[in-house]
């Protein structure tokens, strides 16, 4: 039996720690640990509502921005993101083929009045 299988490009394993992986973990703390200094610096300790108003917030848009998203599940919502930034210059667009691509008038014409001719 032949055992040379390949491995596709695309392929990639995450570093995993504990539950979570790493990249998980460095999202968090890349939108969380700004929240902190933030709300630490910008509101002064009379408005401590408002500080742990903002911190929630804040830790409500960072799991958001680490969930899958429904249009394109492979990849998370940062990761979409930064391609969107990233790919801003390079932008192509792609045509795509409808149904009535590649048929004529005529032919359109004929099965839009289902061969009634006038």
């Amino acid at each position: 039996m032949n055992d040379n299988y390949g491995v596709i490009a695309g392929i990639g394993e995450g570093i995993k720690i504990g539950l979570f992986f790493l990249q998980d973990i460095a999202c968090l703390a890349a939108v969380i640990v700004p929240g902190v200094v933030i709300s630490q610096t910008a509101f002064p300790p009379t408005q401590t509502k408002l500080s742990f108003t903002f911190l929630a917030i804040d830790v409500a848009f960072a799991f958001y921005m680490d969930l899958h998203p429904l249009s394109n599940p492979g990849k998370r919502n940062f990761q979409v993101i930064w391609m969107l930034i990233r790919e801003h210059r390079r932008s192509k667009s792609y045509k795509s083929l409808g149904y009535y691509e590649f048929r004529s008038i005529a032919t359109l014409k004929k099965e839009w009045s289902h061969g009634n001719t006038k």
